[in-house]
């Protein structure tokens, strides 16, 4: 009865994936390794309110929707008379069968993958270290009481792991490490984390690719900050009109500069020899200052303009869709 329902449900399931690639124009590519049911139901909340879509389905029926998708949608195909409304083939979508591998899930949406991303991968839970699981991260037992009782020690022992006995129980005397990064957990790693109680890793979704518009954003390429990258270009500006007030150079990050120079030196002239003009009213001094980096020309003591005020400067499931 089960994959009979699973079948009837394949034909809706490629309907709307179909549906899904022709309204939205950026697809997240997110890792569901580890990830649990409840995590997946809890951000496919989250999202929603975003005007995101979770997808989870099979990758084979994903990269057959896709194949479709590329292509001219041939009037003899079996969804035809439903699906010819999205309209003729989409092929740059072609870009995004590459990432249609392993254990993944789909996000459809407009809002730029720089805003979700922080949302998708922040809701994180703690789990224990199963065996055959690699560590994501290095695994340390720090000393101190472990709440176990001196009868266990030999299994500590067995671990070379460093101890005493204090105060009736076990107390590990040194930093032990468990795990390495990458490393697989065996069976008495895994145990003696759990006589511990403790849960060392975090598991979540990640972000693994971006689909836009026919381009395809890596794992690094997703992770760049936008407000980094603002404030770089910011200051590679200034460093350009610095050194182009330094040589003379006129262009268009020096020429703002050099025209509020100029209206500078206007305005100490006619300041000094009471000839006041329309802009002096206007503006009783420049808006613009030059870049820190730029020196400012020496001048005799006898031609020294009147100190001038200089402003700050602005910093240019489906509900289960599908499990």
């Amino acid at each position: 009865m089960g994959k009979k329902e699973t079948k009837d449900k394949k034909p809706a399931q490629f309907k709307k994936i179909y549906e899904l690639l022709s309204k939205y124009t950026q697809v997240i590519i997110v890792g569901l390794a580890n990830v649990g049911s409840k995590q997946v139901q809890d951000i496919r909340r989250i999202l929603a309110k975003r005007n995101a879509l979770l997808v989870i389905g099979k990758n084979t029926l994903f990269k057959k929707v896709l194949a479709t998708r590329v292509q001219e949608l041939p009037k003899e195909h079996e969804y035809y008379e439903e699906l010819a409304k999205f309209g003729s083939a989409i092929k740059e979508l072609d870009a995004l069968k590459n990432s249609v591998a392993g254990k993944v899930g789909f996000i459809f949406t407009d809002t730029p993958v720089f805003d979700l991303k922080p949302i998708i991968e922040e809701n994180k839970v703690e789990t224990p270290a199963r065996v055959g699981a690699t560590a994501p991260i290095d695994v340390v037992i720090p000393p101190g009481p472990t709440g176990m009782d001196p009868a266990s020690i030999q299994f500590f022992h067995a671990l070379q792991i460093p101890t005493k006995i204090e105060k009736g129980q076990i107390q590990i005397t040194k930093d032990f490490v468990v795990l390495k990064t990458g490393q697989k957990v065996g069976q008495s790693q895994a145990v003696l984390l759990q006589k511990l109680g403790k849960k060392p890793f975090l598991y979540g979704m990640e972000v693994l690719a971006c689909y836009d518009n026919g381009s395809i954003l890596n794992k690094q390429q997703v992770s760049v900050n936008l407000n980094d990258i603002v404030a770089k270009f910011q200051q590679n500006v200034r460093n350009v009109s610095a050194i182009s007030l330094q040589n003379g150079w006129v262009n268009e990050a020096s020429a703002p500069y050099l025209l509020a120079n100029a209206f500078k030196d206007l305005a100490a002239i006619g300041l000094q020899s009471g000839f006041i003009f329309d802009q002096i009213k206007q503006s009783s001094a420049p808006t613009t200052a030059a870049p820190v980096a730029a020196k400012a020309e020496e001048k005799p003591a006898a031609q020294q303009a009147p100190a001038k005020v200089e402003e700050p400067e602005e910093d240019v499931d489906m509900g289960g869709l599908f499990d």
